[in-house]
């Protein structure tokens, strides 16, 4: 299953009547944002540590690079 983030900002509609409409729509809704799901800086440490053990690639050093500037922007 494919989920997609999407943020709206209409102000002709409330919260509940674009969740009824999407949902309707056959989307699911989560109304939890995902703010409250960012790792914080010992997470990002842990899996950094993972990913150092691990074999070095293309791919791997791209996830390094970018758990390593999400580690430094906190």
């Amino acid at each position: 299953m494919a989920y997609v983030t999407v943020d709206v900002e209409l102000n002709e509609f409330d919260d509940e009547e674009i969740v009824y409409e999407l949902k309707e729509r056959g989307y699911f809704v989560q109304k939890e944002s995902f703010e409250f799901n960012k790792l914080d800086k010992y997470e990002l440490d842990f899996i950094l540590d993972l990913v150092d053990k691990n074999n070095t690639d293309v791919y791997t050093n791209r996830v390094r690079d970018k758990l390593y500037n999400l580690r430094h922007g906190l």
